[in-house]
């Protein structure tokens, strides 16, 4: 076993130091204003770094599909030293993003050492490899890009690559005589393991891509005849194995009570979910595989602009053909390996194609998050997780190439120093000067156009994307600021969410940003509390903000118009106000204790439409502008489509005076082709209507043919009549 000399210890400091600054000036300029807004995830992460803060502590939260602690934890520092603001969850992205530029540096260093016999006659590729693995991550557009957005997914690379370079640095502390302690190096590296479960859902395929070397090494150590690593250094992977488990064991408790939440997120996007592989699961699952691979070799990338220029691949084409390069060399060596078994013990220089094997089958398993998920393929965040094997095979091809033009340079050298110095001695230490000083020069050569490159993409060519206003939720954060703004007496905001959204019916980046005195309130639009829930609301008001979603993913929760009915039928319509993403509807309350009540449809009313829809009941009310219908449907067969039914107001003469048509739909928003066999409420608002009297009619059609269904030989039913403003 060697020591490092401590001119290559200084050398490996140095790149390291390199690394981390040229990560760092990407990271962390302009985080509070790029990227813009604040997305609804990162909105997630900081409810829940506040519920740490105000004394609330969980191990799991039940936001986004649920949420890893680890982040809200650990954010609690910079919530201190910056406020709890987005800048704070920023810059502890930003700080994963650098750890594991770090952590990724200090892997490919431990690579080299494991590859060394003499440190003394290091190669300019031994002092690049580690460089280069760094400065590749450093200055990657779409790591850079997430490590800028306040995502609880950055920490899972950086602690799984502190787990990976601690568990080789413990193998070959392990290998050599002397050495003692080694368990430490066990005990740190399983820690991290079991840590990566708290990050981020890929930490837990860290496990899965150990194992499998284990195996696959255990497999081709009996095929060369040699002791497999699990039974030679059982002591120490029985401490990693402890390690990991006991740091895992709360969330593996809390997971075991709560069984439904360890795959809440991964059952929604999996590929064997229907929605996902249209029984096609085959089919996906090559497609997905496919454009994921193919972010690998510069023929594609994610297509989400959140942290991308859409389509741009992971690898550009040069970095893809090092990588490729890297795998094939990797490859080799563990064939190698096997026609070359190991006696006598272990020797140093076997640890180079088990560090290779790992490699290997470490990189495909942290591919398994994205391609097992295929929404959005090839999902670059999925990917995080291949990060560092990622740049280390790629720095392995790179260091490989280059030693093709090294190749030319060294006999160059060597005939000029030859010349030029009579003394050998002093030839070889020129010589091992020259080749680690081109050891730093090539990469930061390389690199440093590419980080110019990078902050030019990223700082002018993505920042102008008009996407980001969505992607990055702006408009809630402009929501944030009116209502924060709006100091007019007695007026609370309303918000109606989908009742679809469960507990997740709410605006993560809205209550992070907010800090105002005005009230606001979400409205979760069902049948059985919608009224309870805005006679609550209006608790001392006078006023209702009514914010009606546009473009949000909420914008269908009002469609069956229950909210409006409501307000309709017991407040005054004064206003609106028109946003890009939202309007916001302005009510007069007729007193600061407003009681909503949603009737009933109380009035027999027995029609059935083309044998398949029933209309049991009625309730009709009119106003000083405006008429009210509630209907009660009752499915009597499947239907094969989702139907229309239009509401008209009729003079006595027959004359159209108002008309309103909609989709019939069911309390969870099925259109009628999904009903169940259970009575239906729907309820219409028409306003503004004129004075007088009006005969309402009832016709119910397909919506592709405009085909009414025939009722009691007609095409339409007259319900009632409605008395609408004064005599």
């Amino acid at each position: 076993m060697f020591e490092v000399p401590r001119s290559k210890r200084f050398l490996g400091w140095l790149a390291l130091v390199v690394a981390v600054l040229i990560a760092a000036a990407l990271r962390y300029p302009a985080l509070d204003q790029l990227p813009p807004g604040l997305h609804f995830d990162e909105g997630g992460e900081g409810i829940a770094a506040l519920d740490v803060m105000h004394g609330v502590l969980r191990i799991w939260w039940p936001i986004g599909g649920g949420k890893e602690p680890l982040m809200a934890y650990l954010v609690q520092p910079l919530f201190w030293l910056l406020g709890a603001t987005r800048l704070a969850l920023r810059v502890y992205a930003a700080t994963m993003g650098v750890v594991t530029v770090a952590a990724t540096v200090w892997l490919a260093r431990e690579r080299v050492l494991a590859s060394s016999r003499d440190v003394q006659r290091w190669s300019g590729g031994d002092v690049a490899l580690p460089l280069l693995a760094g400065l590749g991550l450093a200055t990657a557009f779409w790591h850079v890009a997430y490590s800028r957005i306040g995502f609880r997914a950055l920490a899972m690379p950086a602690v799984e690559a502190l787990a990976i370079a601690w568990l080789w640095r413990a193998l070959r502390l392990a290998g050599a005589k002397g050495k003692r302690h080694t368990w430490l190096h066990f005990l740190a590296a399983g820690g991290f393991v079991g840590l990566g479960a708290y990050t981020y859902l890929a930490g837990r395929f860290v496990p899965l891509g150990i194992g499998f070397f284990l195996t696959v090494e255990a497999v081709l150590a009996t095929l060369a005849r040699r002791s497999p690593l699990i039974v030679r250094y059982w002591r120490g992977w029985l401490v990693m194995a402890t390690a990991a488990c006991l740091v895992f064991s709360p969330l593996a408790l809390f997971f075991l009570h709560h069984p439904e939440t360890f795959a809440e997120r991964a059952a929604s996007v999996s590929i064997f979910n229907p929605l996902w592989n249209q029984g096609d699961l085959l089919g996906t699952l090559v497609r997905t595989t496919g454009v994921t691979l193919g972010t690998f070799t510069g023929l594609s990338g994610d297509p989400n602009p959140l942290a991308n220029l859409p389509g741009q691949p992971m690898l550009s084409v040069p970095l893809a053909l090092c990588f490729w390069v890297g795998v094939a060399l990797c490859v080799w060596r563990v064939a190698r390996s096997l026609r070359h078994p190991i006696e006598n013990g272990v020797r140093l220089a076997s640890l180079t194609a088990q560090f290779d094997l790992f490699l290997l089958c470490w990189w495909p398993v942290m591919l398994l998050p994205a391609i097992l998920a295929p929404e959005g393929a090839p999902h670059h965040l999925r990917l995080i997780g291949s990060a560092p094997a990622t740049y280390v095979l790629m720095a392995l091809g790179c260091v490989q190439l280059l030693r093709f033009i090294g190749g030319i340079l060294r006999f160059l050298w060597r005939w000029l120093m030859g010349r030029l110095l009579s003394n050998r001695s002093l030839l070889e230490n020129h010589r091992s000067m020259y080749w680690s000083t081109v050891g730093l020069l090539i990469p930061l050569v390389l690199f440093l156009p590419v980080g110019w490159f990078t902050a030019r993409q990223y700082f002018v060519q993505w920042a102008q994307l008009p996407q980001l206003y969505m992607a990055f939720d702006v408009y809630a954060e402009e929501l944030a600021e009116e209502i924060a703004a709006d100091g007019e007496p007695g007026a609370v905001y309303v918000i109606p969410m989908d009742l679809r959204a469960a507990h997740e019916a709410r605006h993560y980046t809205l209550d992070f940003l907010y800090h105002g005195k005005t009230l606001y309130h979400y409205i979760i639009v069902d049948d059985h509390t919608v009224a309870l829930q805005l006679t609550q609301a209006a608790e001392g008001a006078r006023l209702f903000r009514v914010v009606r979603w546009i473009q949000d993913k909420h914008m269908a929760a009002d469609e069956r118009e229950v909210v409006t009915y409501l307000l309709g039928t017991a407040a005054r319509f004064v206003g609106e106000r028109k946003r890009p993403v939202y309007r916001v509807e302005t009510w007069a309350l007729p007193s600061d204790r407003t009681v909503f009540r949603l009737p009933l449809p109380n009035v027999p009313r027995r029609a059935v439409f083309g044998g398949q829809l029933a209309l049991e009941a009625m309730h009709l009310s009119a106003g000083e502008d405006w008429a009210g219908v509630v209907l009660r449907w009752m499915p009597q067969a499947t239907m094969p489509v989702d139907y229309k039914a239009s509401i008209r107001l009729r003079k006595e003469d027959g004359t159209l005076v108002f008309q309103k048509d909609r989709t019939l739909r069911h309390n969870w928003h099925q259109g009628t082709h999904l009903w169940p066999f259970e009575p239906v409420n729907e309820y219409y608002w028409l306003s503004p209507v004129p004075p007088g009297e009006y005969n309402i009619h009832l016709v119910v059609y397909e919506p592709d043919t405009l085909m009414p269904l025939p009722v009691n030989e007609s095409s339409e039913i007259a319900l009632g009549k409605v008395q609408v403003g004064q005599r």
